[in-house]
């Protein structure tokens, strides 16, 4: 192998090396972002998700909210 064959190799082998970091850092990035928005995803899940009756307990009078709890469950059954 010559002079310039070698010399060559050592540009591809270098210019490899700085592919992958530059690929590295924008996964990290990405990742990184990923997992911030997947966090505030979740945080806004849990506020949500405790948010869904307590929202309709104050609409309905006593009797009529536990008739519409009631109906729902006998639908329930009848799909299983």
């Amino acid at each position: 192998m010559g002079k310039a064959a070698k010399a060559h190799r050592a540009k591809v082998a270098k210019r490899n090396v700085n592919l992958k970091q530059t690929e590295r850092k924008i996964q990290k990035a990405w990742q990184d972002a990923f997992e911030e928005q997947m966090t505030m995803m979740r945080e806004k899940f849990v506020t949500m998700s405790g948010e869904t009756m307590s929202g309709l307990t104050g609409l309905f009078e006593d009797g009529k909210e536990e008739e519409l709890q009631e109906g729902s469950e006998s639908t329930e059954s009848i799909s299983e």
